[in-house]
C-alpha cells in the first residue's frame, strides 16, 4: 500500500477493522453486548467480492488449490476472508450436495453467525482448524515479533491426524510475513506434498517476504484497498461524530485501511502529528529547546502503537518527499495545509536529502527498539537528522 504510512504494522489492524465493519446488529448475534469483533468472528466481508467469488468459484468446480495466500494492506479483511474461508470449508459435508451431490452449488462463502461452526471456529473449538500466529508475550504486554517454528511445525503433526469430523481440514497462518526462514521451510516440505482434503490459508501483507518456493506452490490472491465510500461508512459506525475534516484526515491517513485509520485516531495520531510538525516545520531551522520539549514529553510513557506513529509520521515525510522529487512534483498534503511546509523543506535540502533521511531515521528506531535505547534522545536525533542526515544519530 502506498502513502505516508504504508510501513506502519499493528498487531490490532485487522481487529480495528473487523470492529468497525460489523453492524450492531450482527454483532450482538455473535455474542453478549461487550464482544469485540475479530477476524474470527466477523460475519461481514466489505469490497472483496472478487475474491471471494473466485474461491467459491474454484470450490464448486472441485478444484480447490491446497494452498492460497491471501495478500494486501494491512488492516483491510485479509484475516476476516481467510476465517469466512476456513468457515465455509468446514461446513461443507460429502452428503450436502454441491460438489459432492445434485444440489445446487453454494452462491456464497457466508456462515450464519447462529451455526454451530461459526461458534466453533469463533471459539477456537473446531477440531479440523489449526491457527498459527504470533502469541502474545505476557511478561512484555505486546506480540512477539515472530511466528515460533515450532507453531509452524506443529501443522505437520496436525495434517498427520485424521480429519476429526471426516471432512476438510483447514489451517490458517495469519501473518506469513513473520515466519522466520526455518518455519517457512517446515511448511514448505507440506505445501510438497499436501495431504487430501486440505486447505492452507496464509495472509500477508508482505508476499515478498515469502520463500518463491511457497509463493510458486500456492494460489495468490490479492486484496485491494477499501473504498473510500466503504470507509466513509466504516469510519462513521467505529466512531461516530467525527466532524468533516477529522474524517478527511483519517481517509487520507488510513489510504484504504479501515485498520490503519482507526490505529491513527486511537493512538493519538492527529495530536501527534501536529506536535511534531510544530517543531520542524521551520527547517532547516530547528529550535532546539522545542526539540528538547517535545522529545521529553514523547519519550516517557509512550504506548507502542504511538512510539510506532512518530518513527512513521518522520520517516514518511522523508519518503512523501523523495517520491514528490523523484517524480518532478510538488509534495501534496497529507494532513489538511502540510504541503507549504514540505515544498518549503524541498526547496532548502539539496536533491536526495530525504532519501537519505528516511532510511537513517527508519535505522535509529531499529536500533532503539531491538536495544531498548533512550527513547528521548531518539527523538532528538530523528529531528537533527531531518536537518542533516550525515548527523551521528546515537540513541543512548
Amino acid at each position: 500500500m502506498s502513502g505516508l504510512f504504508a510501513d506502519f504494522d499493528d498487531d490490532d489492524l485487522d481487529t480495528l477493522a473487523d470492529t468497525a465493519a460489523a453492524p450492531k446488529g450482527k454483532a450482538a448475534e455473535i455474542a453478549p453486548e461487550e464482544v469485540i469483533i475479530t477476524p474470527r468472528n466477523n460475519p461481514d466481508l466489505h469490497d472483496h467480492a472478487a475474491a471471494e467469488a473466485q474461491l467459491l468459484a474454484d470450490f464448486n468446480a472441485g478444484r480447490m488449490p491446497h494452498a492460497i495466500v491471501i495478500s494486501g494492506p494491512a488492516g483491510v479483511g485479509k484475516a476476516t476472508l481467510a476465517y469466512r474461508l476456513a468457515r465455509f470449508i468446514l461446513s461443507q459435508k460429502e452428503d450436502a450436495g454441491g460438489l459432492f451431490g445434485d444440489a445446487a452449488p453454494a452462491t456464497s462463502l457466508f456462515i450464519p453467525p447462529q451455526s454451530e461452526v461459526f461458534h466453533r471456529v469463533a471459539s477456537g473449538g473446531h477440531a479440523d482448524l489449526l491457527v498459527v500466529e504470533r502469541v502474545f508475550d505476557e511478561k512484555k504486554g505486546k506480540f512477539k515479533k515472530e511466528i515460533a517454528v515450532e507453531s509452524a511445525r506443529s501443522v505437520a503433526g496436525f495434517l498427520r491426524k485424521t480429519a476429526a469430523e471426516g471432512g476438510w481440514r483447514v489451517v490458517i497462518i495469519d501473518g506469513g510475513e513473520d515466519l522466520n526462514p526455518h518455519g517457512q521451510n517446515a511448511l514448505l516440505k507440506i505445501l510438497e506434498e499436501p495431504p487430501a482434503k486440505v486447505v492452507l490459508i496464509m495472509t500477508t501483507s508482505h508476499p515478498g517476504f515469502l520463500l518463491p518456493t511457497i509463493r510458486s506452490r500456492c494460489r495468490m490472491i490479492a486484496l485491494n484497498p477499501l473504498a473510500d465510500t466503504t470507509m466513509q461508512t466504516m469510519l462513521q459506525e467505529a466512531i461516530p461524530g467525527l466532524s468533516v475534516q477529522e474524517k478527511a484526515i483519517l481517509l487520507r491517513i488510513g489510504n484504504g485501511s479501515i485498520g490503519r485509520a482507526l490505529s491513527f485516531h486511537q493512538s493519538g495520531g492527529p495530536d501527534i502529528y501536529k506536535a511534531l510538525l510544530a517543531v520542524a516545520q521551520d527547517l532547516p531551522k530547528l529550535d532546539m529547546l522545542r526539540v528538547h520539549e517535545l522529545a521529553e514529553k514523547l519519550g516517557r510513557g509512550t504506548t507502542d502503537e504511538a512510539w510506532a506513529l512518530i518513527e512513521e509520521i518522520m520517516a514518511g515525510w522523508c519518503d512523501h518527499i523523495a517520491r514528490a522529487e523523484a517524480r518532478q512534483q510538488s509534495p501534496a498534503d497529507i494532513l489538511p495545509g502540510d504541503s507549504a511546509v514540505f515544498s518549503q523543506w524541498q526547496a532548502e535540502m539539496p536533491p536526495g536529502h530525504f532519501l537519505a533521511t528516511g532510511e537513517r531515521i527508519r535505522q535509529l528506531f531499529s536500533a532503539v527498539n531491538n536495544f531498548n535505547l533512550d527513547k528521548r534522545q531518539a527523538v532528538i536525533s530523528a529531528f537533527m537528522l531531518l536537518q542533516n542526515p550525515d548527523y551521528q544519530a546515537i540513541a543512548v
